[in-house]
């Protein structure tokens, strides 16, 4: 099933039946959002006076969304963007720490993806019978429902012990050549990316903006 055919799935059970479990993460935990695939100038027309802030641009890797959940600094919880549990291979990746330098209760958004590029290997290791991190990395994205700026997110994730993404901080007029960079691959190309995410970094616009059923309307997903 691809992305587009999962969003429209989850679209029709909310009109349905908003109270579904499905709509629900294991544990309580929030669902993961995907991205919307606008043209630039579109989604920038639709930000109005917010375009004139600061954006973040970090990889879109290509690999599978995960969210994690530490309670007290320990990990507790991982699950998928369907909402699949994944605790049974997510603490066996060695780039996801079992506790955090913080004993903080958190839930994080972020990337698990295959060293050798292909989505095709989290996937794979996801449904494998006998788990395996072997050959799997994780970047951390976001903390979920956190109201701070994007870029102050990232510091505190780095801050906690998680792995980040590189990140650029640009302004409107820079975004279009930072895809074109990606796009000739002089960007990120230490990483399997399949575009770039650009998001308002501003925390309150962020709120303001808010979510569709399927997708923040603060952020944008750059593809080729």
């Amino acid at each position: 099933m691809t992305d587009a055919e999962f969003d429209a799935l989850v679209v029709e059970l909310q009109r349905v039946s908003p109270d579904a479990p499905e709509l629900h993460a294991p544990g309580g935990g929030s669902k993961l959002l995907s991205l919307d695939k606008q043209e630039l100038s579109e989604w920038l027309a639709g930000l109005g006076a917010a375009a004139a802030g600061r954006f973040s641009v970090t990889p879109k890797l290509d690999g599978c969304a995960i969210a994690l959940e530490y309670r007290q600094g320990l990990l507790t919880a991982a699950w998928t963007r369907s909402g699949a549990d994944a605790m049974h291979l997510l603490p066996l990746v060695a780039t996801v720490p079992s506790r955090l330098k913080a004993p903080i209760s958190v839930q994080i958004r972020g990337e698990l993806y295959g060293l050798d590029g292909r989505q095709s290997t989290p996937a794979a290791a996801l449904r494998r019978k006998v788990p395996s991190g072997k050959g799997l990395a994780f970047l951390a994205f976001e903390v979920m429902q956190s109201a701070a700026d994007h870029a102050t997110q990232l510091l505190a994730l780095d801050r906690w012990g998680l792995p980040i993404p590189p990140y650029l901080l640009c302004r409107a007029p820079q975004l279009a050549r930072h895809h074109r960079l990606w796009l000739q691959g002089q960007l990120w190309i230490e990483l399997p990316t399949d575009g770039l995410v650009v998001q308002l970094d501003d925390g309150q616009q962020r709120r303001r903006l808010g979510v569709t059923t399927v997708a923040p309307r603060y952020a944008l997903a750059m593809k080729r």
